[in-house]
């Protein structure tokens, strides 16, 4: 359980956690894999959330993912990428959390996920949470923590080897 004071400096910030729907790179199902690779690369990640019409949540597409889809017996059909849609290769296993989710669901999912997408009771995209805010606020709370808290030991740490 992280400590209620220490949870409340780290999401209580001038800057909002989660960077909103509107403010994220996403893509459709029916997009072709071309238009998903494009995307990609022009936002410089290796995935980004795939909604509906309705800005459903359906998943992710990654790069690996758009180049296993376009791979056949020995080689890739590059051509592919102009034929191909989105949801033929639509990973789904990925990383969701209900908006107004526990700060410790976000923080154990982003152990593994370079970003949770937040959806609301609908499955209605409303944002992500990426690992580098929550790092970038841990490390200031690291760095001002004495002057956040007055800190006495309670006992002489043990350091336990991994």
């Amino acid at each position: 359980m992280i400590n209620k004071d220490i949870k409340e400096v780290l999401l209580n910030h001038k800057d909002p956690l989660m960077i909103s729907a509107e403010n994220v790179a996403t893509v459709r199902g029916e997009n072709t894999l071309l238009h998903a690779m494009m995307i990609l690369s022009n936002v410089g990640y290796s995935s980004i959330p795939v909604v509906d019409n309705d800005q459903r949540h359906l998943g992710i597409v990654t790069i690996p993912n758009i180049v296993e889809g376009i791979k056949d017996q020995i080689s890739y059909n590059w051509d592919l990428l102009a034929e191909k849609e989105v949801e033929d290769i639509i990973c789904t296993d990925c990383s969701i959390c209900l908006d107004g989710s526990d700060f410790e669901e976000i923080m154990r999912q982003l152990v593994d996920h370079n970003y949770v997408s937040i959806v609301d009771k609908n499955n209605v995209f409303q944002g992500i949470i990426t690992r580098k805010t929550v790092m970038q606020r841990l490390n200031s709370l690291l760095h001002e923590l004495d002057k956040v808290f007055e800190i006495t030991p309670k006992r002489d740490l043990i350091y336990v080897k991994s």
